[in-house]
């Protein structure tokens, strides 16, 4: 599963009625997904064979915002983890799952946006004197 089928599952859960029996374990549900696919993410970007270190060799003036990028994934595991706390202790309350939820969902959308702008960066922008 890809990020973007993640983040589309946890909004789809939080979305449900609150008071349904059902909701908190489709959250945790897709929050699981998400957390999987998050994971696949990292093991494909990070590491010396991953895709950051590829850029970081055919752009290495770009160092700075890999490893800002590095920086959102322990971020984003931060969410999560605190997600998923929220969710395990049964007296929360839904409007604070959510509130977590949606940082979650916000932390992981600009994620993928940073990466797809520096991803363009590194291939897409020509400045010319690079080989």
């Amino acid at each position: 599963m890809e990020l973007l089928g993640g983040i589309q599952r946890v909004e789809h859960a939080i979305q449900t009625p609150a008071g349904d029996p059902a909701w908190r374990p489709a959250v945790s549900q897709a929050v699981a997904q998400l957390k999987a696919a998050f994971a696949a993410h990292v093991r494909e970007t990070e590491g010396p064979s991953g895709l950051y270190a590829g850029v970081l060799g055919d752009a290495p003036r770009l160092a700075r915002g890999l490893y800002g990028l590095v920086d959102d994934h322990e971020i984003v595991w931060e969410a999560l983890d605190d997600l998923e706390g929220h969710l395990g202790a049964g007296g929360v309350r839904p409007e604070v799952v959510c509130e977590d939820a949606a940082r979650l969902i916000r932390e992981v959308w600009q994620h993928r946006q940073r990466g797809a702008d520096l991803l363009h960066e590194a291939y897409e922008t020509d400045l010319g004197g690079e080989t």
